[in-house]
C-alpha cells in the first residue's frame, strides 16, 4: 500500500474544541422565537384497552394550544415499523406508548395540561416472564452443520451445559431526546432531532400526509445513541404540533422519560452444550436462544438471528446446530444495542470455553488457540468467513500487554480478596447484503472540498472520517476540506449510523468520489505539465511530477484547467456491497450473517472479595484486527469506550421492572460506569488491509463492546474457581455461585 499523509493519523477533529467548551448545539440546545412547547401522555398502565381519551380540561387552560391524540394524524398512524404506532388509538402495549400530545406557551403549563388529559383504561391480562414462554413466540431460526448428535455421542469427547442469561439493558446515552419542528415559509415542516438515519423524514411524511419533499430532517450532533436513536417518535411527535398549530414547537424529554419509553437491550436466556476432544479440539456445539422481544416486534426477529450466526464464536466448530427465538410480551419493547446479539452470545461462548479448557486440563489460551477460526472456516450458518483472521497476533500481544497468561493470578490474593485474569476472543459483524448510500463531493476553485453526506454523526467521528478520506485521495490539506452532515434537503442519503457500517457506506462512497475527481484533476494537471496522468501525484493541495517533484502546479490551477476541458468539479460517489453467496443463505435472508467480520482479543483482570462477592476490575486490553485505522485516536476511543459499556453489562447495568414498567429510571438506580471506574489500560491495533472498507478499513463501532462483559465474567470466573452465569454478575451472584449464598435468594431476579 503506498504511504498515506492523512489516513491513520490522528488530526484534531473539526468539533473537538466546541465539545470541549460547551458551544456545540445537540437537540435541545437550538432556539426559535415564537416557540411553543410540547409534551406527551404516556400509558399508565399495560397493557390495556383505551376507552375514552379526555382532553376538556386540559384545553381549558389558557395557554394550552391544542392536545392531539390518535384521531388527529392525517396520514398513517405509524412510527418505528407498522406495528409500533405513533400515537396508541385501541391499545397500549408498552408502558412508553404514546397517547396523546400537547402543545402550550411555556414547559410547565405543558407539564401541567398533560397530566389533565384524563385517559380511561380497561386493564388486559399481561405477559412478562419471556422465559416460560408466556408470550407468542415471533420467530424460531434453527441452524445446523455436520452430525451434532453423532460428534456428541462419540467416545472420549468432553461435553459441558451451561444456562447464561444476559439481563435487559438500556442504552445509556448522555444526552435525553430533544428538538424542534417548525413549518417555514415555504410549507416545509423542518424537523431538527437527533436520529440515527435522517431517512426518518420520509416516515414523517407519512404520518403527515404530505409528500416526502414537504419534509426535512436537519440532524444535530448527537449526544450518544447505540442504537436508541434509530427511529425515534420524537420527531414524529414534534412535526405534528408545529404543522397544527403553525408555530415552532420545541420538546426534550427528561432522564426518566428517556429511560421509561426508549427501547432496549433483548434479554436472552441461552442454552450451551460443547464438547471438545481430550486433546483440545472442538467437536460440537449446541445452542439454543430465548429473547425477550418486549411489547412489539420490531426489528428482534433480524437480531436473534444475527446474534445465532456468531453464537459459536471466533472458532471453527464442525458440528453446530442453533436455535434462537424471540418471544414477545409486554415489557419495554427491544431493537438493535451496539453489539446487536453479539455481546450476550459471547458472554456465554466464552463461559464455554474456559469451563471445556478446564475439565480437559489445558491452559485456556492454548484451548482457544487450536480452534481458532481461519479464513474459509464457516460460522454457525455455513457462512464462510471472507477475510484474514488476525487472533493469534492479537492473543499474543494482549497476554504481554496483561503480563501474563489467563488464570488465578499468582501471588495476587491478599485478605478475602482473590485475582484472575481472563484472555477471551470475539468476533463482531458489519455490513449488511446491499447496503449502499451515496456522497457529494465538489471542488471549488481554489481547490478546496465541499463534501456533502447523509450519515448522523452519533459522536464517534463519522464527519472526521470523511473529512480524512477526502484529505487523503484527493491530495487536499485537512483544514480545506468541509463537510455538511445529515440534512434530508442537501445531502445524498446513506442510510443509517449503526451496524459499524458508516465507515464502509459514507468512508466507501467518499473515497469513490475522490477517486473519480482525483482522476479528473490529473487529467487537466498533465496538460498543463504536458506528463501523462499516470506519473503524477497529488499531495498538500499540489499535483507534481513524481520523478521530478518541482515540476507541479497547484489544485487551482487544476481545477481551473478541468473546467476550460468541459470537466465537472462535483462528483456523487456510490457505494452498494453485494449480496450473500454462501449455501443456504436464501432461508435466513439479509439477517443471516454480515458481508464481513472483525476479530478481537480482549484480556481483564479482576479481583474479587470472596466474603462479600465484591468485583474490582484492575486492568483491561482490548485488541482489534481494524484492517486500516483511518484515525487510530478514534479506534483508541471505540476500544475504550465500547469495552467500558461491556463493563457496565457485566457489572452494574440492569433495568428492573415490574408489569411492563420500568423501577429504576434514573440514573442512581441504573448505573452506568464512570471515570472513576475505568481501570489501567491497554489497547491493540492490528491492521490486516482486508476490510471492505476504504484502504481496507473494518467496522469497529460495536465489536469492542460485544467483548466486555464476557472479559470480566471470565476474570471472576477464574478468581473464584466457578462459573459466572448471569450478568450484571451482582454479588450475591458471586456468591452463589460460590456456594455461599442459595441459588434464587436476593439479588437473582431476572429483572423483568
Amino acid at each position: 500500500m503506498p504511504r498515506m499523509n492523512v489516513v491513520g493519523t490522528s488530526p484534531i477533529k473539526v468539533d473537538a474544541l466546541a465539545k470541549a467548551v460547551g458551544d456545540t448545539l445537540y437537540g435541545d440546545d437550538f432556539r426559535l422565537p415564537g416557540e411553543l412547547y410540547g409534551r406527551v401522555v404516556r400509558a399508565a398502565m399495560t397493557p390495556a384497552r383505551v376507552k375514552k381519551v379526555d382532553p376538556s380540561r386540559a384545553l381549558a387552560l389558557p395557554g394550552v394550544h391544542c392536545v392531539l391524540t390518535a384521531r388527529d394524524i392525517p396520514g398513517v398512524n405509524a412510527g418505528r415499523y407498522p406495528d409500533y404506532p405513533v400515537l396508541a388509538e385501541d391499545v397500549v402495549r408498552d408502558i412508553g406508548d404514546a397517547v396523546a400530545l400537547v402543545a402550550a406557551e411555556t414547559q410547565d403549563l405543558a407539564l401541567e395540561a398533560a397530566r389533565l388529559v384524563r385517559v380511561a383504561y380497561e386493564p388486559l391480562p399481561g405477559a412478562y416472564d419471556f422465559m416460560k414462554p408466556e408470550g407468542e413466540i415471533l420467530c424460531d431460526w434453527r441452524t445446523e452443520k455436520g452430525d451434532v448428535d453423532a460428534a456428541f455421542a462419540r467416545p472420549g469427547v468432553v461435553a459441558v451445559e451451561n444456562v447464561y442469561y444476559s439481563a435487559c439493558l438500556d442504552h445509556g446515552y448522555i444526552e435525553p431526546e430533544g428538538g424542534v419542528a417548525w413549518v417555514d415559509e415555504r410549507g416545509v415542516v423542518n424537523v431538527r432531532v437527533p436520529t440515527q438515519t435522517i431517512e426518518n423524514y420520509q416516515k414523517v411524511a407519512a404520518v403527515l400526509g404530505l409528500p416526502a419533499s414537504r419534509v426535512r430532517y436537519d440532524c444535530p450532533m448527537l449526544g450518544g445513541a447505540f442504537g436508541g436513536k434509530e427511529h425515534p417518535l420524537l420527531g414524529d411527535f414534534l412535526a405534528l404540533l408545529a404543522v397544527k398549530t403553525g408555530r415552532p414547537v420545541r420538546m426534550a424529554y427528561t432522564r426518566e422519560e428517556t429511560l421509561n419509553t426508549g427501547s432496549k437491550r433483548h434479554p436472552f436466556l441461552m442454552r450451551y452444550k460443547t464438547a471438545a476432544t481430550r486433546d483440545g479440539k472442538l467437536a460440537a456445539v449446541d445452542v439454543d436462544i430465548l429473547a425477550d422481544a418486549g411489547a412489539y416486534a420490531a426489528n428482534s426477529k433480524g437480531l436473534v438471528m444475527g446474534a445465532l450466526c456468531i453464537s459459536g464464536g471466533p472458532y471453527e466448530i464442525p458440528n453446530a446446530r442453533g436455535r434462537a427465538r424471540a418471544v414477545l410480551t409486554n415489557n419495554p419493547f427491544t431493537e438493535a444495542m451496539r453489539g446487536v446479539g453479539a455481546n450476550q452470545v459471547c458472554f456465554a461462548y466464552e463461559g464455554q470455553m474456559d469451563e471445556l479448557a478446564k475439565r480437559i486440563g489445558m491452559d485456556p489460551v492454548e484451548f482457544r488457540r487450536r480452534n481458532l477460526i481461519r479464513k474459509g472456516g464457516t460460522l454457525m450458518q455455513k457462512q464462510p468467513v471472507p477475510s484474514r483472521v488476525m487472533l493469534p497476533e492479537l492473543m499474543e500481544k494482549a497476554i504481554a500487554a496483561m503480563g501474563g497468561p489467563a488464570g488465578r493470578v499468582p501471588g495476587g490474593d491478599r485478605g478475602p480478596w482473590r485475582r484472575g485474569r481472563s484472555v477471551i476472543a470475539n468476533l463482531g459483524g458489519y455490513g449488511r447484503p446491499r447496503n449502499e448510500g451515496e456522497v457529494y463531493v465538489s471542488l471549488e476553485d481554489d481547490g478546496s472540498v465541499n463534501l456533502r453526506c447523509g450519515a448522523s454523526d452519533v459522536g464517534a467521528g463519522q464527519t472526521q472520517t470523511t473529512r480524512q478520506i477526502a484529505s487523503e485521495v484527493l491530495g487536499v490539506p485537512l483544514e480545506k476540506v468541509t463537510v455538511v452532515m445529515s440534512d434530508s434537503h442537501v445531502t445524498p442519503l446513506v442510510g443509517i449510523t449503526a451496524g459499524s457500517r458508516q465507515t464502509l457506506i459514507s468512508g466507501g462512497a467518499t473515497h469513490r468520489a475522490g477517486l473519480e475527481l482525483r482522476s479528473r484533476l490529473l487529467k487537466g494537471a498533465a496538460e498543463l505539465l504536458e506528463a501523462r496522468p499516470d506519473d503524477l501525484d497529488i499531495r498538500a493541495g499540489k499535483v507534481f511530477v513524481k520523478a521530478a517533484q518541482d515540476r507541479g502546479v497547484t489544485l487551482a490551477q487544476a481545477v481551473k484547467k478541468c473546467r476550460a476541458m468541459g470537466m465537472e468539479m462535483f462528483h456523487t460517489g456510490k457505494m452498494k456491497i453485494g449480496d450473500h453467496r454462501f449455501e443456504g443463505h436464501e432461508k435466513y435472508g439479509d439477517a443471516g450473517g454480515w458481508m464481513d467480520y472483525t476479530f478481537g482479543v480482549h484480556a481483564a483482570e479482576v479481583e474479587v472479595n470472596a466474603e462479600t462477592g465484591e468485583v474490582r476490575l484492575l486492568r483491561y486490553c482490548s485488541g482489534h484486527d481494524v484492517g486500516q485505522a483511518i484515525n487510530v485516536q478514534h479506534v483508541e476511543g471505540q476500544f475504550e469506550g465500547g469495552a467500558t459499556m461491556g463493563i457496565g453489562h457485566a457489572l452494574t447495568e440492569e433495568l428492573v421492572t415490574r408489569k411492563g414498567a420500568p423501577v429504576n429510571n434514573e440514573f442512581h438506580g441504573y448505573l452506568i460506569p464512570t471515570a472513576e471506574e475505568t481501570p489501567e489500560w491497554a489497547n491493540v491495533i492490528e491492521e490486516s488491509g482486508e476490510g471492505l472498507g476504504p484502504y481496507g478499513a473494518k467496522g469497529i463501532g460495536e465489536p469492542p463492546c460485544t467483548a466486555g462483559a464476557a472479559a470480566v465474567a471470565c476474570a471472576v470466573s477464574q478468581a473464584i474457581g466457578a462459573r459466572i452465569t448471569r450478568i450484571p454478575m451482582t454479588p450475591d451472584h458471586v456468591l452463589e455461585v460460590m456456594g455461599k449464598l442459595k441459588r434464587g435468594g436476593k439479588g437473582n431476579g431476572k429483572g423483568r
